[in-house]
């Protein structure tokens, strides 16, 4: 747009750039999950730094006084739609996500929320630490990042289960 090279509005121009888009969808979609996975902070000893866990600290859910934070009720509404599409359900209607969720416990330090596929317990520092309810789906979540980084993640739950057993 910058340099004045858009391709003119027809009819064949819009039907080729959705095509496009919908044939890059899984790519989209799994760099958005690869977008969380490197936001989160590595000092803290629950995230590996190699893998998605079962508890993740997101920072600034909320701010200084209590109030939600637009961002981090984004960061929550993503991580909601991914486990959407992961779960084979359809993505959730975006005027019911977390920020209006969790608006009702504004002001409330150490409140938990419950949202479909996770947890948030909420801190007066703005962080929110999320547990996640369905480890199947964290594990589809771990598929994506060893698509990406194979030799960086270590074996999934029924793998190890199994090298035990033998």
């Amino acid at each position: 747009i910058d340099r004045n090279d858009v391709p003119p509005l027809t009819h064949a121009n819009i039907e080729n750039t959705f095509a496009s888009l919908y044939s890059q969808r899984t790519e989209m979609f799994e760099r958005g999950v690869l977008e969380v996975f490197r936001g989160l902070s590595w000092d803290y000893k629950t995230h590996t730094g190699v893998m998605f866990g079962k508890k993740l600290i997101l920072r600034q859910v909320i701010d200084c006084i209590g109030l939600v934070n637009h961002d981090g009720a984004n960061r929550l509404d993503d991580l909601t739609r991914v486990l959407s599409v992961l779960d084979g359900q359809p993505e959730p209607d975006s005027r019911m996500g977390a920020y209006r969720t969790m608006a009702g416990a504004r002001h409330v330090t150490g409140t938990e929320i419950a949202f479909k596929y996770f947890r948030v317990k909420l801190f007066k520092n703005g962080n929110g630490h999320l547990v996640f309810s369905r480890p199947d789906l964290v594990d589809k979540l771990n598929a994506i990042l060893a698509r990406h980084y194979p030799s960086a993640l270590a074996l999934s739950r029924d793998e190890g289960k199994s090298q035990d057993a033998e």
